[in-house]
């Protein structure tokens, strides 16, 4: 998706012609899923499903029109307890975040900002296969914009001790996850672009490392690696990844 500069009337005109806004029920939309299936909910609710829906209560959540999500916040946490200090009042947060959506910056998906200031940055997070045809993965936002000239992306992971075995995926900001819905996990995304990838052990360290002429957005996927007899439904592990850019 091309990112997009507009006033704040022209957000809200953009989104009513060209977007879907919504509020979901996390209740509600658990419901459905255990009723259907994965493979007999609409795809808009699929959509919802395959990025972490469960986040809170309600969620609010803004959906291309090719169905592809730009941005996710829990409405009690954005709007309620993390309101600013500074007075802003809850309208004026919820118009940065679709703010935030409409320019490609994906909010609510981990994103982790790089600059000549700030180079480096470490998160902690998990992946997990929540239960049998629904397997969960997690994907971090990468901007290293701000470096305007060559650098080398690097990142260090370090897989928990847990049982699930991490399979880690670098890609282009750009680059849609596509899901079968006939697939044995059919929420598990086929990453056939990936820039790199690698796969790690219980306990294992790795890197993944990319030289780029000019600084952009990039995704880092993590998810549970088939194939081992120990990645059983259930299985969750935690990675730990410092996020690193050297210009040149």
């Amino acid at each position: 998706m091309r990112a997009v500069v507009l006033s704040d009337e022209q957000i809200i005109a953009y989104l009513n012609e060209n977007f879907i806004n919504t509020w979901i029920r996390n209740a509600d939309l658990r419901r459905l899923y255990n009723t259907k299936g994965f493979g007999g909910m609409p795809e808009l609710a699929r959509t919802i499903v395959r990025n972490k829906w469960w986040i809170g209560p309600v969620d609010a959540w803004i959906i291309s029109p090719e169905l592809e999500a730009i941005g996710h916040v829990a409405v009690n946490e954005y709007l309620g307890n993390n309101r600013r200090e500074d007075g802003t009042l809850e309208s004026q947060n919820y118009l940065l975040f679709l703010r935030d959506s409409i320019e490609g910056k994906l909010p609510g998906f981990g994103n982790i900002i790089l600059n000549p200031e700030c180079p480096s940055q470490t998160t902690l997070d998990a992946f997990r296969t929540v239960e049998y045809g629904h397997q969960d993965y997690t994907v971090i936002i990468l901007d290293t914009t701000a470096f305007e000239n060559e650098g080398t992306l690097t990142i260090d992971l370090e897989v928990g001790n847990g049982k699930a075995h991490g399979q880690f995926h670098l890609l282009d900001a750009n680059a849609k996850l596509i899901f079968d819905p006939n697939h044995a996990y059919p929420t598990r995304p086929l990453l056939d672009r990936s820039i790199d990838v690698v796969w790690g052990d219980p306990g294992e360290r790795l890197q993944i490392t990319h030289r780029f002429e000019r600084g952009q957005l990039f995704k880092l996927v993590a998810l549970v690696a088939t194939g081992w007899i120990s990645d059983e439904i259930g299985s969750i592990n935690a990675f730990q990844a410092k996020i690193s850019v050297e210009p040149f």
